[in-house]
């Protein structure tokens, strides 16, 4: 692995640990610290647009272009819906879903990418993909505790 590989890897650990941060900081509302971490996800960019050109230079193979260009659309819809336009599209399914699915081939991208660079790494990040989904249960499950209070 070179230098661009390790740093796909780390930015893939990054982008777990900030997703899950996100979730458990809604969940204690903590929404100062979700406009932090949503800043520390969206530099993540800088280091994948980097990663994108190197692997288009040194001819890396068509599925790993594909998976950094699908994480760097993820991250640029996530600036352009959160930060820039700041839209509500959480709240209306039909805005939502085509979200959560890019954020999901984000997530594979990550995964998947990392699997086949280094067996080891791949399978650590997929802990944190699975992580991020008991993060994501935890969180559903206290809106849903908060819904029945009121």
């Amino acid at each position: 692995m070179d230098l661009f590989d390790w740093i796909f890897i780390i930015s893939g650990f990054i982008f777990f640990s900030s997703i899950i941060a996100v979730f458990i900081s809604w969940t204690k509302d903590k929404i100062n610290l979700v406009k932090v971490i949503g800043y520390l996800l969206i530099a993540l960019m800088a280091p994948m647009v980097i990663v994108l050109i190197n692997y288009f230079t040194i001819g890396k193979e068509l599925k790993f272009i594909i998976y950094v260009i699908l994480i760097i659309s993820y991250l640029v819809v996530e600036l352009c819906l959160d930060k820039i336009f700041k839209i509500d599209f959480r709240s209306k399914p039909s805005k939502h879903v085509p979200y959560i699915i890019l954020e999901y081939a984000a997530c594979f991208s990550f995964v998947f990418g990392a699997l086949t660079l280094d067996l080891v790494m791949g399978w650590i990040m997929s802990f944190f993909f699975w992580g991020l989904l008991v993060t994501l249960i935890y969180y559903i499950i206290d809106q849903k505790k908060k819904k029945q209070k009121t």
